[in-house]
């Protein structure tokens, strides 16, 4: 027989208690990301400990909750998203100095925001936090984003969210995008072994936020195709293509950029004759020999380009970014150089105001009306 429902009241609670833990942890969470190095991981392990006790507190209560037939799948979203969450803590709080426990981690954080994003429009606090803080008490904005759409393909579609599958893509929309509204697009490449279905999510507040299109392909095999035969190129081309037939892209601002094997690849893929994406925004990768040796730097004069790299970055030391900083400005590219004190291998998603405002003047953050 199954359980009863739990009573309004302690549903009511339960979800009250549990979204401000989960969302303060998600936030912590973040900053970890922001200054993750193999060195500090003891350090942000008793950072993230006490976010990771809470959140861990209320959901012991949390799970006891039944909930009704109609509120299951709110309830599964909720309880999915905590508990991708404290797994995404433990890589930290419980990692031992291991980096690749601390890698499984933030791969957890951006399946937490996957389970989340679903209830936003029922929950004001989890849309504000799918917005940059400038824009989280605007609330035209908020009742634009929530309002429903009448079967628009809008929000999030994806060919597959199977992360043992390789070669699909993660799309986002704006749920306000007016049809037939031609939009900037910023296509984002994971790092090595990693998913366009959890990349997205690296990404996907600035999106909505600032009413971008936004895909996140995954490469055809582990990682992108930086040696051998190109399996990549083909595809992402084609998807560019078939997303452009489907929704009005402004094919004055397409914007390719990437971590680490997809920085390296972004310059790789764009650097190339009748190249179709217009900026290009490598974050702590490297310029490929094969630029170099194929006699394709000639296709950086006139590109304008945004290059991001850490001076800890203990993967690909920052002094191979000066050198493709150097190379890129000879080819006669218009290069943004930033070079990041204090930023190791990781991702630099506080770079992505001044990057916008570069790719597009228009990319704003909406303030109240």
């Amino acid at each position: 027989m199954a359980s009863a429902a739990s009573s309004d009241d302690e549903l009511l609670d339960g979800i009250t208690r549990l979204t401000p833990a989960l969302l303060t942890a998600l936030e912590a969470f973040e900053q970890v990301q922001r200054e993750m190095h193999p060195t500090r991981l003891g350090q942000l392990g008793e950072f993230m400990a006490p976010f990771e006790a809470s959140l861990r507190e209320v959901f012991a209560d949390f799970e006891r909750l039944t909930f009704p037939e109609h509120l299951e799948v709110f309830g599964g979203h909720l309880q999915q998203a905590a508990t991708y969450s404290l797994r995404a803590c433990d890589g930290i709080t419980n990692s031992g100095g291991d980096n690749l426990a601390a890698m499984r981690g933030m791969r957890a954080q951006y399946r937490a925001q996957e389970a989340l994003y679903p209830v936003a429009a029922a929950l004001k606090p989890v849309s504000q936090y799918f917005l940059e803080p400038g824009a989280r008490d605007n609330e035209q904005l908020l009742k634009d984003l929530n309002q429903d759409r009448g079967g628009q393909e809008i929000g999030l579609l994806a060919t597959n969210k199977d992360r043992s599958q390789r070669g699909g893509f993660a799309l986002y929309v704006p749920e306000n995008l007016a049809p037939g509204q031609a939009r900037p697009l910023v296509i984002a490449l994971h790092g090595g072994t990693g998913h366009g279905a959890d990349f997205l999510w690296a990404w996907l507040r600035e999106a909505r936020t600032r009413g971008f299109l936004l895909l996140a392909p995954t490469s055809q095999l582990d990682t992108w195709s930086l040696m051998g035969e190109e399996h990549d190129l083909p595809t992402l081309l084609k998807t560019l293509e078939f997303i452009s037939s489907k929704f009005s892209v402004d094919e004055e601002h397409i914007l390719l950029t990437g971590m680490s094997d997809g920085a390296t690849y972004s310059l790789l893929a764009g650097l190339r004759q009748g190249s179709p994406f217009t900026h290009l925004a490598p974050f702590s990768g490297v310029l490929h020999p094969e630029i170099a040796m194929g006699g394709r730097l000639a296709f950086a004069k006139g590109r304008r380009i945004y290059l991001v790299h850490g001076s800890h970055d203990w993967m690909f030391p920052i002094e191979t970014a000066y050198m493709a900083k150097q190379e890129l400005e000879a080819a006669g590219a218009e290069l943004c150089f930033r070079p990041i004190e204090g930023l190791s291998h990781t991702y630099c998603r506080t770079e992505h105001d001044a990057l916008l405002r570069w790719f597009d003047s228009r990319l704003t953050v909406p303030t109240p009306a």
